[in-house]
């Protein structure tokens, strides 16, 4: 586990930028959409087939009738099953373009044989309620269809151009007998509903695109307040937490292990002035990163009453704090030791010709009658000690 901050949680990151919705995304939500109410749209297919079987009673050409509402009610199975194919496509996200095709090649089929519904009646229009009847149910039967299809804008025109494709042969060879009214009908009726879902394709589509975008917004809000936290709890650099959140920390072990001996470990890295002078602050900092994550290495999380991250911290501009909870003081010296070696054997090929770094440290027990500072400031002296013996060495606290 490094102890390095995230990329996107560094003081330098640039602020992230929300990508654009793809447009075969919006494709493939509006047309699951419209997939999902298939049971509808079949129960008001059923409804009206029924009402057309109940109008044509009497008229004469009821055989017709039948005929074509056999073979709509075929059709409608199997656009049920196209259905049922394109959602299974969509849920497993492959290719549908060619089930696509053919689900709007089967609703304009639909739209048609609606049309045609109208030639065993059209002849009889205006002598009696039943074709007047077929006629309204048609005419709201091919609304409902376009309507519910309208977010994905192919197919409701598919089932109007369709409608109208029968149905305005039929009002120009009955001209005689029906007058101008059916024609001029016929000829309003499929522009006007082609119009209006169009405007309602676009307000679905508006509307599913500020969904998605406010859906990134709010995930782009949490990052942001993880980001936030994130800072305000550790340093931007090395990924340690920073010197507030290290004593609230403690603070709360404390109160969980109120009696625990708590072994503070203060590391001051030699020279450190030297190394920024002399390679640059940029190498400075790769130092810095590179004891974080030493020492995250070193002292394994069996070693802490909880993840380092969360008990070690970086407490100055080179220093280092690291609390080891139910640790005797001579175990933290053993640590400190192999933190001590590590430091000074590290190295890295992309560091300038000779530069090295050692650590000086100073050990101290955090006794549970007295504050966290008091601890600190002793092995603040230790680690002084330590500086003034030679450095690269490890003191222990005096009691």
């Amino acid at each position: 586990m490094k102890m390095t901050a995230p990329a996107e949680y560094r003081a330098n990151a640039t602020p992230l930028n929300l990508p654009e919705i793809d447009e075969s995304q919006i494709h493939s939500i509006m047309l699951g959409r419209v997939l999902s109410i298939g049971n509808s749209s079949q129960i008001a297919m059923l409804i009206a087939a029924a009402l057309i079987g109940f109008g044509v009673v009497g008229i004469g050409n009821e055989k017709l009738m039948w005929l074509l509402i056999a073979v709509q009610a075929v059709l409608q199975r199997v656009v049920a099953a196209v259905n049922r194919m394109l959602q299974r496509k969509l849920d497993a996200r492959q290719p549908n373009r060619l089930p696509f095709a053919l689900f709007v090649f089967l609703k304009g089929l639909t739209g048609a044989v609606w049309g045609l519904m109208m030639l065993p009646v059209v002849a009889h229009l205006g002598s009696g309620p039943g074709p007047l009847l077929i006629c309204v149910t048609l005419i709201v039967t091919i609304t409902i269809s376009a309507m519910l299809t309208t977010a994905v804008w192919s197919i409701s025109v598919a089932a109007v151009t369709g409608f109208f494709v029968t149905l305005f042969p039929q009002t120009l060879y009955f001209y005689d007998v029906l007058g101008p009214v059916p024609l001029v009908v016929s000829l309003v009726l499929s522009p006007t509903l082609i119009w209006i879902t169009k405007e309602q394709s676009k307000q679905v589509r508006a509307a599913l695109v500020n969904e998605l975008q406010n859906e990134r917004l709010a995930l782009h809000l949490e990052d942001a307040l993880q980001q936030s936290d994130y800072l305000a709890r550790h340093d931007s650099l090395t990924g340690l937490l920073n010197r507030r959140a290290f004593q609230s920390k403690l603070s709360e072990l404390r109160q969980e292990q109120p009696e625990a001996a708590i072994s503070l470990i203060l590391v001051d890295l030699d020279h450190f002035k030297a190394i920024n002078d002399n390679f640059g602050h940029e190498s400075g900092d790769a130092v810095l990163v590179s004891t974080a994550e030493i020492i995250d290495s070193v002292t394994r999380p069996d070693d802490l009453s909880a993840r380092c991250d969360e008990a070690t911290a970086r407490w100055g501009g080179e220093e280092f704090i690291i609390a080891l909870v139910g640790c005797p003081i001579e175990a933290a010296a053993s640590v400190s030791e192999r933190l001590r070696v590590r430091i000074a054997a590290q190295a890295d090929p992309k560091w300038p010709d000779g530069l090295s770094v050692t650590g000086s440290f100073g050990v101290s027990l955090w006794d549970h009658q007295e504050d966290l500072a008091v601890g600190i400031a002793r092995a603040d002296k230790a680690m002084y000690r330590a500086k003034i013996s030679g450095r690269n060495q490890i003191e222990l606290a005096a009691r």
